[in-house]
């Protein structure tokens, strides 16, 4: 039978660390930051160490890459809480990464082989936290985060390690330890750091809800005035007991003493457990918090977390503020985000390319094979983005192989390449083509070079390849073998258009069948069968897309090709953009 869980002496709370934390947070200056966090052998990071930004962090990826354990972490490390409720060593199966616990199941099963989680938050802004107990040795300030075996348990671990059946890590015997980098054990009550976390998924209909909603309510009330708030609910509640309509129902409650000889009434609880914080709710126009919509609630609560009045927060993190906001009120959150938050340190996650925009580009962090920090990208693409935000940058950051384009023909000629060659369209294997637009190749590339993505190009060469292609190639990226760029040599395949008509003019038969696909029936019929030979027909099918309606008329011809049943032939530097190899 396993003892009863010991607590580590770390999670002692001391009533002169809450004095000290008090003063020092009344009389603190600047904000505290996150300069770099460590976990290991946490969720899917076996080990695995984070820089980031003093002011915003948007941390993006791909489904499970990680991005909401970050931020766990960030507040397991920091608020000593495991999704809004103190951590308790009944959660660490739920923390401890798979792999590990795996290794030491299938290991020798020797104590020293027991797992362990760390969790370091490196910061600035507090010099008690000061001191050298961290994995890397430095004398820097931090907070510290382990559980690991408690060795005054180590009778219980022999019977256990040898019953014949082991399935799992024992936690039961394990400690928790929270210390700043001074080697103090820190305390709930102290919290060096104030770290508030968003999450709209905690807003649960019955406990969670009160516990959840409090910590934002906190975080927003300036703490002078609280005191004052309690005593004016504590009063309500005596006036609710002084009421004569309760007056009247106690007095039958228990008329005649059936229930207790001794004196029973209904009253409104005034003992401290029942002060305010803990019986408020929120009401938006006189509707519970938890009645209105998802989008308001959102946006409610992630605006009391970044304003001015939230003084004691240093750090707010963010769930996906995109989610049940329609695009609007994405645009007046972001706005409000972008411009209030009063220094704060803010980490959020994002699937939204206009919120990665909006906030700035560089400031950020993806998780995907390794964690990469967006450096040294150009001011002048951070400025298009913030002021042009609808462009779908997130598809060029998280996509494995990408292929840009000037229009939707080359995209939609480019997918048909693929499917005839392989039965699938090129997104089915991962290959997203992405139609630059109005901002052009630029913007993209820019990204790419700075995160050393690779590219590849799909460029009209205007009629110049020398200075368009290969002079524009070797001026704006010399050295960034990543970017391929693909293009027709010959000066006369100026674009797509003209590029098809060469591939399928070898004779009139196959323009022919060309031209029907890409011309109305009327045109083909008409002005196109009206040329007498070969170079005429040639001249016209490449003439038609200059006239008036150009872009409409490539456009429509890239569908009708990208529809057809008919065999056609492509340029060769198509088939080799898209050609991937196995």
């Amino acid at each position: 039978m396993m003892p009863p869980v010991q607590h580590s002496p770390a999670l002692a709370y001391t009533s002169r660390r809450a004095k000290s934390a008090h003063k020092n947070n009344t009389e603190r200056k600047g904000m505290k930051r996150i300069k770099k966090l460590r976990v290991k052998n946490f969720k899917k990071f076996a080990d695995e160490t984070f820089e980031f930004n003093d002011d915003i962090n948007i941390l993006v990826g791909d489904n499970e890459c990680g991005k909401s354990s970050v931020l766990e972490a960030i507040e397991l490390c920091l608020n000593y809480c495991h999704r809004g409720r103190p951590l308790s060593p009944e959660v660490m199966a739920e923390l401890f990464n798979s792999a590990c616990m795996e290794k030491y199941i299938k290991g020798d099963l020797s104590q020293t082989s027991l797992p362990e989680l760390l969790i370091e938050a490196y910061v600035e802004g507090d010099p008690e936290l000061k001191g050298n107990n961290n994995s890397e040795g430095a004398d820097t300030q931090g907070i510290s985060l382990k559980m690991l075996f408690n060795p005054e348990l180590t009778p219980y671990y022999a019977p256990f390690a040898t019953s014949g059946k082991v399935l799992t890590v024992p936690f039961e015997l394990y400690k928790i330890e929270w210390m700043s980098f001074a080697w103090k054990p820190l305390a709930q009550v102290a919290k060096p750091i104030g770290c508030l976390f968003v999450d709209p998924t905690r807003l649960h209909p019955t406990m969670g809800r009160s516990r959840y909603i409090n910590s934002i309510i906190n975080a927003s009330v300036d703490k002078h005035a609280r005191p004052m708030l309690n005593l004016t609910y504590r009063h309500l509640k005596i006036e609710f007991n002084e009421k004569g309509d309760v007056k009247a129902i106690n007095a039958q409650l228990n008329a005649a003493n059936e229930l207790s000889t001794k004196k029973l009434e209904i009253v409104a609880d005034i003992t401290p457990s029942g002060s305010w914080d803990s019986n408020l709710a929120l009401a938006v126009d006189d509707i519970s918090f938890a009645h209105i919509g998802k989008g308001e609630q959102n946006q409610i609560q992630i605006k009391v977390a970044i304003q001015n009045r939230a003084k004691d927060v240093d750090v707010v993190m963010l769930e996906e503020p995109e989610n049940h906001l329609s695009h609007i009120n994405l645009i007046q959150l972001v706005s409000y985000i972008e411009k209030k938050n009063a220094g704060k340190q803010i980490f959020l996650t994002t699937h939204s390319s206009y919120v990665l925009n909006k906030l700035s580009i560089e400031k950020l962090c993806l998780l995907s094979k390794k964690y990469e920090k967006l450096k040294n990208i150009d001011a002048g693409t951070i400025k298009t983005l913030k002021r042009l935000p609808g462009y779908d940058t997130l598809r060029l950051v998280l996509s494995q192989r990408v292929i840009l384009v000037e229009g939707p023909s080359d995209e939609l000629v480019l997918k048909k390449i693929y499917l005839a060659a392989n039965g699938r369209l090129p997104e089915e294997d991962g290959i997203d083509i992405i139609v630059v637009r109005g901002i052009g190749f630029k913007v993209y590339l820019d990204i790419a070079k700075a995160l050393k993505h690779s590219v590849r190009v799909v460029k009209d060469n205007d009629g110049d390849y020398q200075k368009n292609i290969v002079e524009w190639k070797k001026e704006d990226y010399d050295g960034c073998d990543f970017i391929e760029c693909f293009s027709p040599e010959n000066n006369d395949e100026r674009s797509l258009e003209p590029a098809l008509v060469a591939a399928n003019g070898e004779n009139v038969a196959s323009l022919d069948i060309l031209a029907k696909v890409m011309l109305s029936g009327k045109t083909y019929a008409g002005e196109y069968a009206a040329c007498a030979d070969l170079a005429g027909k040639r001249a016209f099918l490449t003439g038609w897309y200059l006239t008036d309606g150009g872009p409409k008329k490539k456009v429509d011809s890239a569908m009708r090709i990208f529809d057809t049943a008919e065999t056609i032939k492509y340029p060769d530097y198509l088939k080799k953009a898209v050609s991937f190899g196995a």
